[in-house]
């Protein structure tokens, strides 16, 4: 009796659809303040595990939250410590558009494995 009961469930297509959740309601989100100058807040995120060039084999992606510039800076394989990225940082970000505000970032393992 109780394998005909699984199997009507399984078989019902309105079964399937309106089921409860069974996780906590989603918080409400809660948008970021908007820029009002160029370079004051950034958004970065990684393209990794791409095809080895001049050896570098990733991409640093550093986006300008109000004027949408972009800066791709290439890493090499063995740069993957957050001292190396703060060099380069500086002197292909800072050196151009000075002390900024905020930057967005996803939270990387580079920056979170360390603290």
């Amino acid at each position: 009796m109780n394998e005909r009961k699984i199997d009507f469930v399984q078989s019902c297509p309105e079964c399937q659809q309106n089921k409860a959740s069974r996780h906590q309601p989603y918080g409400l989100s809660s948008p970021l303040e908007l820029p009002y100058t160029p370079w004051q807040s950034i958004t970065m995120d990684f393209i990794t595990e791409l095809p080895l060039s001049e050896g570098c084999d990733q991409l640093w992606v550093i986006i300008d939250r109000f004027t949408k510039m972009a800066h791709f800076l290439p890493l090499k394989k063995d740069k993957k410590t957050t001292g190396d990225l703060a060099v380069t940082f500086a002197k292909e970000v800072w050196k151009y558009h000075g002390l900024l505000t905020d930057i967005v970032s996803d939270l990387d393992s580079r920056f979170t494995s360390e603290m």
